[in-house]
């Protein structure tokens, strides 16, 4: 689980116990399971507690088990091409995390990080996989919160695409301009081959900042109209 130091819950077996059961109870995938099912699965998982800063997973490591979150938070995030951290999702208590590459038999594709000391319950890939097997509901809310989270991703991977796109041109455009208002005599496409994007992504960005008063658009021809917000867009 990671390569920082994680420890035992450093709860009596009694206090522990349950406090499992109370971190299962509010997990959407378990509920309305009966209570001999829910002492079943508190048998199956391990508390233990994280430092801030813990990591419990990168990319292209191996899936073997399921994290649920008691206490604590923890940020799912990937690393953009210079370097900043893109944070997928903000994991808070009682949420599970860690199971796409679990359920798919893959390799994790971003970090999960410990961003405050943590109190974590997992469940190992075979008793979850056993889980899945024997309670087919366990299964179908599983396979609808794989579906919830990945459109969430997919959403924010797109605004953070964008996001990066604006600022790449934004900059080229100030840089360009030499201090000046106007950029003349400019095609997309050879504010395209500065920025090392496609054509139609500087024409998207080029509409959504004039939709939004920074710029004004003509045939080859960018007027500045708010050099600051501008700047800012760019330093994004």
């Amino acid at each position: 689980m990671g390569k920082s130091n994680s420890l035992s819950s450093g709860l009596v077996p009694g206090e522990e116990s349950s406090l499992k059961l109370h971190l299962l109870s509010k997990v959407d995938i378990f509920r309305d399971l009966a209570q001999d099912e829910m002492h079943t699965i508190e048998g199956m998982v391990k508390m233990v507690t994280c430092k801030k800063g813990h990591i419990f997973y990168r990319p292209e490591e191996g899936a073997e088990v399921l994290f649920l979150l008691k206490r604590g938070k923890v940020q799912v995030y990937t690393l953009t091409s210079e370097g900043k951290r893109l944070i997928i999702e903000t994991i808070d208590p009682g949420t599970f995390f860690g199971e796409m590459p679990l359920t798919a038999q893959s390799m994790h594709q971003a970090f999960a990080e410990a961003v405050e000391d943590s109190l974590i319950c997992v469940l190992s890939r075979g008793d979850m996989e056993r889980l899945l097997l024997e309670k087919p509901q366990v299964a179908l809310r599983l396979v609808d919160s794989l579906s919830r989270r990945l459109e969430e991703t997919r959403i924010r991977l797109e605004e953070a695409t964008f996001q990066n796109a604006a600022a790449r041109v934004s900059r080229s455009i100030l840089r360009l301009a030499q201090g000046t208002l106007e950029l003349s005599g400019l095609t997309h496409q050879e504010l395209a081959d500065a920025t090392g994007l496609y054509r139609e992504t500087v024409t998207n960005v080029l509409n959504r900042l004039q939709a939004q008063g920074l710029v004004e658009l003509g045939k080859k021809k960018i007027i500045i109209l708010g050099r600051v917000g501008l700047q800012a867009v760019a330093e994004i």
